[in-house]
Order: C-alpha cells, then structure tokens, then sequence
C-alpha cells in the first residue's frame, strides 16, 4: 500500500485542480434528489472524503469510487469508510461495463483520471452507458503538461529505456493536439453528449523546491515502482535535470530554495445524457 500512501501524501497538484474545478464549476450539476453518484478514478480516496463529501447533498443515496489500480482501491476503503460510499476496481476504458453500472448513476465526476486513457472514445461511451437519461458529468484531467515530456524524454536514454517501454499509455492523447478542445469536443458530440463547457484552462502549478517535487515525482510516476530501489535517487536526478532543461526552475525564495513552475492545460468538461 505503499505507492497510495505516498499518493495520498503528495498529490498536491492533483488537489489544487480539484479545488479549483470544485470551486468554479460544482455549481453546474444539476443535482437530483437521492443522487446516485459515481467517481472515476478515485484513487486513494482523499479527494472523496476531504473534497467532495463536504459539498455533496446531504441526501444522497451513494457514492461510488473506481480505479484501476487494486492498490487504491484498497487503500480507499480504510482511508474513507461511509456507510454511503463503495469503492470498486474497474478498467473505465473496458469492453465489459458491469451490467448493475448501465444507466445506474445520476451524476459522474472524474478528476485527474481520464488523461491516463489512450481510448478516449471508448472511456467516454463507458461513462455515457453508466449515466442515467439526463445525468450530468463534470470532468477534470489534464490536456498536456510538461511531465509528460520527460517521461517521453528519460524513455530515450538507455538507463531508463528498459523500464519505460510502455511511456505512450502514460502520455496524455491531447499533448501534442494543436486543438485539444475540439477534439475532445468532438469526441463527446460523437458519443451522445449535450455539451455544456468543454474546454482548457492555462493553469500553473508551483512546487515550492526540489524536495517536494521529488516526493511528487515519487508518489505519481507510473513507472517509479518499475525501477530497482537502488536506482530510484538517480531517477530523480534525472527527472529534475529534464525539468532544468525546460527552464522551469523559478528564482530562489528567502531560503534559498528554487521554485519549480509547471504551466499546463486543464480540460474542464460539463456534459448531459441527451434524452431519447
């Protein structure tokens, strides 16, 4: 349970963007009366239980959290227990939806999720399928950022090449879209969505030193685990010359610390189930 602990400990900019959305677009759910409500990828249940529980109608009928991950699902459980909330593994990018989740959810939230999905079309049919007539979603996931670039980047050199063979299931489909926004938008016409908001927001995220991007790097990396442990420091030293390479490194602090600022696109998405 060790890569969700560190998740849970150090997904900073993960929460920050779930503020953020939560925040500025929350108020768009139409939000029905005992709601049934589905969260995908929920990974170690942090944001359910400090995030959404607090906003959430008191009268809803339950919360569902999935992940990919088995790790997360079980983290979840002990680290968010409410008689109104379950936590299930799925793959949202299956061929197989479980026959209980079509048209069984009122209302779908996704944060942080669906940039690690290659299928999108697939991804967003699943999520279309799982909605109830008229049920609304509000997603939030990355459109590019520059992580993916040294992931891209660390895969080439031949230290890293073995254990980075997969790096494209690990890169957002839009980073290199010259119009992420369309493109998406397309897809969600195309799957049966009435689309509200669909669009990227230019965003910055500043890690206050290199120490805490590091145990960012740690705690999210996909490929980190992958990696011998004596190996993991000279991973991030790696991962933090690439970040030096992008010139992401801000001036130092009163401690003498540099900052690192990673600018990004946030794809914000409201969408309804349209009615037969």
């Amino acid at each position: 349970m060790n890569q969700a602990l560190l998740y849970s400990k150090y997904n900073g900019l993960q929460k920050n963007d779930a503020i953020y959305v939560l925040d500025n677009y929350f108020d768009l759910i139409k939000w029905r009366k005992d709601a049934s409500i589905l969260d995908v990828g929920c990974g170690a249940g942090d944001v359910i239980r400090d995030l959404l529980l607090p906003r959430l109608p008191k009268k809803f009928e339950k919360l569902v959290g999935v992940d990919l991950s088995e790790e997360m699902i079980e983290f979840a459980k002990n680290n968010c227990q409410n008689s109104k909330i379950a936590f299930e593994h799925m793959n949202i990018a299956t061929d197989d939806i479980p026959v209980e989740f079509e048209e069984n959810f009122d209302h779908i939230l996704s944060f942080y999720c669906l940039h690690w999905v290659q299928d999108q079309r697939k991804a967003l049919a699943n999520i279309y399928k799982m909605l109830k007539e008229d049920g609304d979603v509000l997603l939030a996931f990355l459109a590019n950022n520059p992580i993916f670039e040294i992931y891209q980047s660390l895969s080439k050199k031949g230290r890293w090449e073995s254990y980075m063979e997969n790096v494209k299931n690990y890169v957002s489909p839009y980073q290199y879209s010259e119009n992420p926004d369309k493109q998406l938008e397309e897809i969600l016409l195309d799957v049966g969505f009435d689309i509200d908001i669909c669009k990227t927001e230019d965003r910055i995220y500043v890690y206050p030193n290199v120490a805490v991007l590091k145990k960012s790097i740690t705690a999210v990396s996909p490929f980190y685990s992958q990696i011998p442990s004596k190996m993991h420091e000279d991973y991030l030293s790696d991962c933090v010359k690439e970040v030096k390479k992008l010139h992401l490194f801000d001036e130092c602090d009163n401690n003498n610390e540099q900052r690192v600022q990673v600018p990004y696109k946030l794809f914000v998405v409201h969408a309804s189930k349209r009615s037969p």
